[in-house]
């Protein structure tokens, strides 16, 4: 089962999301890898080192892929792949959704966030993506009440799909991601306890879109 995260901008939270994911998904008992699909940055490569130098648990295989194609080859060795996405992802990422049971859309509560992301939505459904398998996710979210309201009614006006759970931008989060751990392993339970939250709201619509296509 493949799940990607596509973004048409940088610095919405896609591999935070990716992290979270891989390791909930793997403390669940999913045999879990993450393409990393910006071998540029290698932002997700390079949290994994961390995470292996200090030894943290549970381990997760991350592994760099020039193609969106080669990283797809790996699905049947896998219960949950996860296609890490670079940003700008334009015929890569039709690609990796034409593969996947779940699109995942990161996207903070700016209008250039989401513009972006609206628009790039729009283009997979005209290249014959079902919009169902489409999600929105709230992710790096910093702002209030209002602004994530405002930020819902603009999503609902577009018709898209968003999840309720999100993934605050928080300095805990950041301190862990730098010390190779996820949202949901740093030592805050209030904040792990949105993370798993939102984690398992993706879990439930990933086995809602995997039942319909059964």
């Amino acid at each position: 089962m493949i799940v990607s995260l596509i973004s048409q901008k940088g610095g919405v939270g896609k591999s935070a999301l990716a992290r979270l994911l891989a390791v909930e998904f793997t403390r669940g008992g999913w045999q879990t890898k993450i393409a990393d699909l910006d071998p540029a940055q290698g932002t997700t490569t390079k949290w994994k080192a961390r995470r292996d130098q200090v030894g943290i648990e549970p381990e997760i295989p991350v592994e760099k892929f020039r193609s969106v194609e080669r990283a797809v080859s790996e699905a049947e060795r896998y219960d949950l792949l996860i296609l890490d996405g670079p940003a700008h992802a334009e015929r890569g990422g039709l690609t990796m959704a034409r593969s996947s049971a779940l699109v995942l859309m990161p996207t903070g509560y700016s209008l250039d966030d989401m513009e972006a992301q609206v628009e790039a939505a729009y283009e997979l459904e005209e290249q014959g993506i079902p919009s169902e398998r489409i999600l929105f996710v709230f992710c790096r979210a910093k702002g209030s009440d209002s602004e994530d309201k405002a930020a819902r009614a603009y999503l609902r006006k577009a018709r898209v799909q968003v999840l309720d759970a999100v993934l605050p931008e928080l300095a805990s989060i950041r301190q862990g991601h730098a010390e190779g751990r996820a949202a949901s392993e740093v030592p805050f339970p209030k904040v792990q306890d949105k993370a798993v939250e939102l984690a398992q709201a993706i879990a439930n619509r990933l086995r809602a879109a995997t039942e319909e296509a059964a």
